[in-house]
């Protein structure tokens, strides 16, 4: 994988930001999450927009709702949209998009707004492999009912998700996403 950066203004000052960055900012539970919102954000913002956004314009918004813990905590490091009120997590509004569903509810569809620009996000189909969500699902129901997850499917599911990463950074961005440009 090429070392990319996300480069964000916060006021005069110019700031990068590596994967590494973000994950070490979120604490490595989630790096599927982590490494698709950073994709995710390397891409709108260099290659569609190709513009370095400001902090202060910045909004997201995410069809996981309050599921998806990597990709918010990606998104605030690099945006700070929970200081300044720009995070949007209700997960009902995406059930409409074209996306496909999240283990957890709500859909990997995403909207990121920054230098009046807002650009909606769907991850494509196929994109997040078929054992992944189902195990992912059945950790979401285990938790909902208070069951105990045992130490195997901890491992398990922490395999899962380091698997999902590696394959998000060594993708192109156009292969894991669709967007366009809705304001």
């Amino acid at each position: 994988m090429d070392r990319q950066t996300i480069r964000i203004y916060d006021s005069e000052k110019l700031l990068s930001f590596t994967y590494e960055d973000l994950l070490n900012f979120h604490g490595k539970e989630m790096p599927g999450g982590v490494a698709l919102v950073f994709k995710l954000m390397c891409w709108i913002f260099a290659d569609m927009a190709k513009e370095i956004p400001v902090r202060g314009s910045c909004s997201f918004y995410s069809g996981l709702g309050k599921n998806g813990k990597g990709i918010i905590d990606g998104a605030d490091c690099v945006m700070q949209v929970s200081k300044n009120q720009k995070l949007f997590l209700n997960h009902d509004y995406s059930l409409s998009k074209n996306a496909p569903d999240a283990p957890g509810g709500g859909k990997y569809y995403f909207e990121l707004g920054f230098n009046g620009k807002i650009f909606s996000v769907s991850v494509k189909q196929g994109v997040i492999p078929e054992e992944f969500f189902n195990f992912s699902k059945h950790i979401h129901q285990k938790r909902q009912n208070a069951e105990p997850i045992t130490q195997e499917e901890k491992e398990k599911l922490h395999f899962l998700r380091h698997s999902l990463a590696e394959t998000i950074l060594n993708t192109k961005a156009e292969n894991l996403f669709t967007a366009e440009r809705i304001k």
